[in-house]
């Protein structure tokens, strides 16, 4: 799990409502007041209905799949990946059937061997020129990139909309509230003004602490993925080239941080 974002997510909500129950508090006012439902729908239902017109609904709905990677962290470090190629590339080196078979087990040092890794392998089995496979999976990494940009995208649309949409309610708001004035409703301005506002506040609150927020960290992962992609696609060509080990870890250890690298004897 990323205990960063779980961690950010407690801390602020704890924060906020307990400012929120010391600003009730201190005016005689039930903190509940905070909670409206109708602004929920409007903010909410607004901002999902207006990106699923600028974008695929698929695409809008493939969000929520989203929310699962951004809590959780990879189970593998880069350092594993280049240990995986590493051993791909000895094995390589003795016969192509030690490929085969060290291809169709688990790596030693992860609990999964990456897709990339397993295809740029299948297709040095199959006779594809290193040039060839460079360019394959070059543009396999580039479509999965515009792919994740597309949800970023998606995302900070949604920050977009959502205070527009608070904005919306709170107009709504206003309008029944002077409405009702007209009716001789004048002693209830203050809590129709505190109803309009609130709306104000879901947009603001879903825009910053929720869509914003997640689209940064989609993208971040979005760049550490080119990283990991790029360490692959050497990697793979490297191994096709049957390259010594010694020298793979040494050229791929320029994409890990100084602390994960290691030389072959460690």
């Amino acid at each position: 799990m990323n205990l960063g974002t779980i961690i950010g997510l407690l801390v602020g909500l704890a924060l906020m409502g307990l400012a929120s129950v010391l600003g009730a508090s201190a005016v005689g006012v039930p903190v509940s007041s905070l909670l409206d439902y109708t602004s929920i729908l409007i903010v909410f239902g607004g901002s999902l209905a207006a990106t699923a017109i600028a974008f695929k609904m698929s695409q809008v709905l493939h969000l929520f799949k989203l929310l699962k990677m951004i809590f959780q962290d990879d189970n593998f470090t880069l350092s594993n990946v280049v240990d995986d190629i590493c051993n791909l590339s000895a094995s390589y080196r003795k016969s192509r059937k030690d490929l085969e078979s060290v291809l169709e087990g688990s790596p030693e040092s992860m609990p999964f061997r990456m897709h990339m890794l397993k295809d740029g392998c299948n297709l040095i089995l199959g006779g594809t020129k290193p040039d060839d496979i460079e360019i394959i999976l070059d543009n396999t990494e580039l479509y999965r990139e515009q792919r994740e940009n597309e949800d970023v995208n998606i995302m900070k649309t949604l920050g977009t909309y959502a205070p527009a949409f608070g904005m919306i309610g709170t107009l709504i708001g206003l309008i029944f509230m002077l409405a009702g004035m007209g009716s001789g409703g004048a002693d209830k301005i203050g809590s129709a003004m505190a109803v309009a506002l609130i709306t104000t506040l879901y947009g603001a609150f879903a825009a910053n602490f929720l869509f914003l927020p997640f689209a940064d960290k989609l993208k971040g992962k979005n760049e550490a993925k080119k990283v990991e992609s790029a360490l692959m696609i050497e990697g793979v060509i490297l191994v096709a080239l049957k390259k010594h080990p010694i020298e793979i870890r040494e050229r791929l250890n320029a994409y890990l941080p100084p602390a994960m690298r290691k030389t072959e004897e460690e």
